[in-house]
């Protein structure tokens, strides 16, 4: 068993749950995907097991969420930790703790993105001046997500409601007139075909890619 090999069968057992996804794109680098939970978990099961070395942590603005990724050396190798939440919540733990060197680079991304490090020692403004509000940050972007605004409406009443348009009153009339039910069996009054539909999009994960919010029924931008 290769080291990377190793390194893989590591992190699968002592993160578990966290883990998100594991790819190994090319020789000597290794992507490990987890939920920002697990991050300390991950960082101290390098550090202490394979003496990895932090050589910093990059941030991407991926329009609804901040992505993180931890670029950890080890023998020549490259492990990629990558973890990402939402802009509406931007937290994480430090892992100053950890690794002392992520002290600077921590305090970078807390300026330019506003991610706020929890526990971290000295959150002070690194590169930003003590004046400026905290939500003015450079690199952090407005949300934004594939859905543009003119089609906001429809995907919100297909994930909602399992249909594109209500039905008018005028047909509601109609149809009593002519003795049939107000409403014909569609996704409005059949909440097993609405669940269905619901089902199938969150399986094919079309909420997520869209940015759907299922508590508020809304899309999270827009």
């Amino acid at each position: 068993m290769s080291s990377e090999e190793q390194i893989t069968e590591a992190l699968r057992k002592g993160l578990g749950e966290y883990i998100v996804k594991i790819s190994k794109p090319r020789e000597n680098r290794l992507n490990i995907t987890i939920t920002k939970e697990g991050i300390q978990q991950a960082i101290k099961l390098l550090v202490e097991n394979y003496d990895a070395r932090l050589a910093t942590i990059s941030a991407v603005d991926k329009g609804l969420d901040i992505e993180l990724i931890y670029h950890m050396s080890i023998k020549g190798a490259v492990i990629n930790v990558k973890t990402e939440f939402p802009k509406e919540e931007p937290k994480i733990n430090t892992i100053t703790n950890i690794v002392s060197g992520a002290n600077w680079i921590e305090r970078e991304i807390m300026d330019l993105f506003g991610v706020t490090f929890e526990g971290h020692p000295d959150p002070r403004r690194l590169i930003l001046t003590p004046e400026l509000p905290k939500e003015q940050t450079p690199l952090k972007g407005p949300m934004q997500g594939v859905v543009t605004p003119y089609q906001k409406p429809t995907v919100e009443a297909l994930l909602s409601q399992g249909q594109l348009f209500p039905i008018l009153s005028v047909t509601k009339k109609q149809r009593t007139e002519l003795k049939l039910p107000e409403a014909p069996p569609t996704t409005l009054v059949n909440m097993e075909a609405l669940d269905e539909v619901q089902k199938v999009a969150k399986t094919v994960k079309f909420d997520e890619k869209v940015g759907f919010d299922w508590k508020r029924k809304k899309l999270r931008y827009g």
